[in-house]
């Protein structure tokens, strides 16, 4: 357990000391702000436009921070064998896999905190300036909307350290891993459109069952149902709610029993 938290704590501290880190927490803190304005621009709606443009923002943000920051640190390990200095203490590859995972998750934290700190500030602004437009409690809503967001950028991390697991380096692994995001966004409104009748007639059936068969392996990124109806103010049922934290968290735990399984037989030398 020593040596799981001393690795936690080099991961995070490795990422907060990057400038790039720096920057998107200064970014966070401002941006809320700075989305009011396009939104104040839909009278009617402020509140649930301004609410979809903060999950969208969000949304760019985990990507920013897995593909920029956390792609790089996992690769450099075996890259530049820095891994190796864990390894030779000794640590089993397991504590190091998932002390490298837990720290990348919990350099998260005060980003997330950042940016819901100042949303929350900018949603009590939009209630004292536009009293009719922005519902009271909205900004509860959103503050668990970003949690179940969250959920699937974790499932998307544990499938970059399954990638980097047996990856040749960090060209390979930023490939899969955008081809994975890609097909994550990419095959919901595809499966959507072939459910139409016109589509469906002129589509072989094996196609659409494999679509939705890789629909299922992967993790449900946009969580497009969760902002819709949170932004919206409409409540969402119990069950379906913990169907998709269960689905998110055992995806990630999956993928990461997986990637510990590869990188304990890898060759590091």
């Amino acid at each position: 357990m020593k040596q799981l938290s001393h690795v936690i704590l080099f991961t995070f501290i490795e990422l907060a000391h990057q400038r790039i880190y720096q920057i998107i927490a200064t970014i966070l803190i401002i941006a809320p702000w700075l989305l009011l304005i396009p939104a104040s621009l839909f009278m009617l709606d402020i509140g649930k436009v301004f609410a979809d443009f903060l999950f969208m923002f969000m949304h760019l943000w985990l990507l920013i921070y897995i593909f920029f920051l956390v792609t790089p640190l996992v690769n450099k390990d075996i890259e530049q064998s820095i891994c190796q200095m864990f390894l030779t203490l000794p640590m089993s590859r397991s504590i190091y896999l998932w002390g490298r995972y837990t720290g990348v998750l919990l350099g998260i934290a005060p980003l997330l905190l950042a940016y819901d700190t100042s949303s929350a500030l900018a949603f009590q602004f939009a209630q004292t300036s536009w009293l009719d437009y922005v519902p009271a409690g909205l900004e509860i809503n959103f503050l668990l909307g970003t949690l179940l967001i969250l959920l699937p950028y974790l499932a998307l991390t544990s499938v970059l350290f399954l990638i980097a697991s047996r990856a040749t380096g960090l060209p390979e692994t930023t490939v899969f891993l955008f081809c994975v995001w890609l097909l994550c966004w990419s095959l919901p409104p595809v499966l959507a459109a072939m459910n139409q009748t016109e589509v469906a007639q002129n589509t072989p059936v094996w196609i659409g069952e494999l679509l939705a068969l890789v629909n299922q392996l992967l993790p449900d990124l946009s969580s497009s149902t969760i902002s819709l109806y949170l932004a919206h103010m409409q409540d969402i049922d119990s069950l379906a709610l913990a169907a998709y934290c269960a689905q998110h968290l055992g995806y990630a735990m999956l993928a990461m029993l997986i990637a510990v399984r590869l990188f304990r037989d890898r060759d590091l030398s």
